[in-house]
């Protein structure tokens, strides 16, 4: 047993040493040393560990590299003011995922079209003038982004939804480390529209912020490398002018971000001034809409994780428990986890997955 896998195990359910040793049966002082590594751990006291876990024995002999975040954006105050036990859940269940990646790419390949570059913001003026080039490097045409979540697929980074513990999270983008392809974890439900600009975002801290930068700098440069990813200034200016409610409204639908998205673009871009951007911003809380707005867009649709999955199903002979348990979940959570329908499942969408020989 790995005891750096207990103690990540432990906190990816929440769990305090004092509530695992208890919900195990087993005395806090134990515990505490099996963690440590100072305590050998017989197979009755494990099979007690796994249970209250809810985790294939398996799981704990892991030896993968448990990292913490690298990305500026995870340190945000917004983040830092939840408790340290949510934290821990978090950073635990993102280690988890990339393991659980890791297992399913070591027999697949992911062909990408194109690389996620790291752009100076110095060297090339703002945070727009890096967003022109990457969409240059990616060759995307003018116009709005149709799928952001493929865009960042086809440049090789794995988009999958997962519970992130608070509404205060969007998402946490991880670049890649060692043999971890980059991964952004999306916080499920969010709507359509804020789940793709938070796409861009993150994008942005992907490009932009290999180097450390203050959270507040960071932050607000990738809302500006977002705002020219999705709505380039040189398309959308005209289409702004005079802008009101009803035409964001018309306009959502066209570039697929929200209302208040437009409407910040055009003050931004200098097509209205800050008493009309007050003014529109005011009459969007009074309708409700700063809560809720109208008009839905189809959510974007990753697809690489479930064609992993979907390939060691159909094509590598696994059977669904066998692969439950080769990322370290029961059946019920794995079905959870990864969002799959059985007993029938799709046929792979990912057309960019190769067996490895």
């Amino acid at each position: 047993m790995n005891p750096q896998m207990l103690t990540l195990l432990r906190e990816s359910r929440g769990y305090s040493g004092a509530q695992l040793a208890k919900l195990a049966g087993i005395p806090q002082p134990t515990l505490s040393k099996m963690e440590n590594g100072l305590a050998a751990i017989d197979e009755a006291r494990l099979q007690k560990l796994a249970d209250a876990l809810d985790y294939p024995l398996e799981a704990f002999s892991w030896t993968d590299p448990i990292y913490g975040f690298g990305s500026a954006a995870f340190y945000h105050r917004k983040q830092q003011a939840l408790p340290q036990t949510t934290l821990r859940k978090i950073q635990a269940q993102v280690n988890l995922t990339r393991m659980r990646l890791d297992r399913l790419l070591r027999s697949i390949e992911i062909d990408s079209q194109y690389v996620v570059p790291s752009l100076d913001v110095e060297e090339h003026g703002s945070p727009a003038e890096v967003a022109r080039a990457v969409r240059a490097l990616w060759r995307l045409p003018m116009g709005p982004i149709r799928d952001m979540a493929a865009a960042l697929e086809l440049a090789g980074v794995i988009v999958v939804r997962g519970n992130l513990e608070s509404p205060k999270i969007a998402a946490i983008s991880l670049d890649n480390v060692g043999t971890y392809p980059a991964l952004i974890i999306l916080n499920k439900g969010l709507p359509a529209d804020r789940e793709r600009f938070t796409l861009a975002h993150e994008l942005g801290h992907l490009v932009m912020h290999s180097v450390l930068v203050t959270t507040d700098e960071a932050e607000r440069e990738a809302d500006s490398f977002a705002a020219e990813f999705l709505m380039p200034a040189a398309e959308i200016r005209t289409a702004l002018k005079g802008i009101t409610l009803a035409r964001a409204a018309q306009l959502k639908v066209v570039w697929r971000v929200a209302i208040s998205a437009l409407i910040r673009r055009a003050r931004d871009l200098g097509v209205i001034d800050e008493n009309r951007y007050k003014s529109l911003m005011v009459s969007m809380s009074q309708k409700g809409w700063r809560k809720a707005e109208p008009v839905d867009v189809p959510h974007d649709h990753p697809t690489v994780m479930s064609s992993l999955i979907t390939v060691h199903l159909t094509e590598h002979g696994y059977s669904f428990d066998e692969l439950a348990r080769v990322v370290a979940l029961n059946q019920d959570e794995f079905s959870a986890r990864f969002e799959l329908s059985l007993p029938r499942l799709p046929e792979p969408k990912n057309t960019h997955l190769r067996a490895m020989k």
